[in-house]
């Protein structure tokens, strides 16, 4: 499988305060990369980095065997671009800005697949953009990243602004593009869509990736989550940080406990006792993202 993004040591200052610090991961062909993280961490300006919109100060970034800084506008000739706050021209309707988008693209004739994209989505065209919703300025922005059909999409939180049934469209669309084998970069804040759409994540923090797998192996590396009910009455205070426990949370005759690391003394620790059920919970994306940050926090 070919690597269509490689970024490497990616490190970015703006005057003294280090924006990114040795960022690196790959994407390959057909593959959809999520990048997560608070505002401010980083996500922003690691894709405005990818296409040369910003200067890195140290690493380098090549994107389908091109490099970022000599070949950008190659680059960006076969990449579909959302930006994180996207703007079109208040003045324009949304078929006059899309028109305006082929044209520079030199390719009228993907006028049809625009049209397909806007009935998919249910946007009115024929508005100006100044009397359209976010949600529907947010549907252009997605439309004119695809409206040319690019072999790579870097998506900053794309569904920013769409209501939940277009949020789906959005998804279909993605997974669509990912079985032609494009390949699909995504920054988002909604964890569940992450979830669902991407085959690895990467976690960023204070410019610094401190997680990156596919997300079986990220829920394998974080908190272990198990439900138990007892026959019996247990001394909650037995169940503590020697045997890994972090957190108990009771509810009627149910309890909760996260275990962190080595879970073979808390399973011992539970046969001492009567057991009625004993069941392990997977982890969603939420509690391994707050995961690492709570292991980076602790670790700094």
């Amino acid at each position: 499988m070919s690597e269509k993004i490689v970024v490497n040591k990616l490190t970015k200052y703006y005057g003294k305060f280090k924006a990114l610090s040795n960022v690196s991961f790959n994407v390959n062909q057909g593959e959809v990369f999520g990048l997560i993280g608070p505002n401010g961490a980083g996500k922003s300006t690691t894709m405005r980095s990818m296409l040369n919109f910003i200067f890195p100060s140290n690493g380098s970034i090549t994107i389908n065997g091109l490099d970022s800084k000599k070949d950008y506008l190659k680059i960006r000739s076969l990449i579909g671009y959302l930006p994180g706050e996207f703007t079109t021209y208040e003045n324009m309707t949304g078929q006059e800005y899309l028109k305006h988008i082929l044209h520079l693209r030199k390719i009228p004739k993907k006028e049809n697949h625009v049209k397909k994209l806007a009935k998919r989505f249910d946007l009115d065209l024929s508005k100006k953009a100044k009397n359209l919703s976010k949600g529907n300025k947010q549907k252009i922005g997605i439309i004119q990243a695809f409206c040319h059909d690019p072999e790579i999409l870097i998506l900053d939180e794309p569904t920013s602004g769409l209501d939940p049934l277009k949020q789906q469209v959005f998804d279909d669309l993605i997974l669509e593009n990912k079985e032609k084998g494009k390949t699909i970069f995504i920054s988002s804040h909604v964890l569940p869509e992450v979830e669902m759409l991407c085959d690895r994540v990467a976690i960023i923090k204070d410019g610094k990736i401190v997680a990156e797998n596919t997300m079986s192996k990220l829920k394998s590396m974080a908190m272990n989550r198990f439900e138990v009910i007892f026959k019996n009455e247990i001394k909650e205070k037995s169940f503590g940080k020697s045997i890994g426990v972090k957190n108990i949370n009771k509810s009627g005759d149910k309890y909760i406990f996260d275990v962190e690391g080595d879970v073979n003394k808390f399973i011992k620790k539970i046969t001492e006792n009567k057991v009625s059920t004993f069941k392990s919970i997977e982890p969603d994306l939420e509690e391994i993202f707050l995961s690492f940050y709570k292991k980076r926090k602790r670790n700094a």
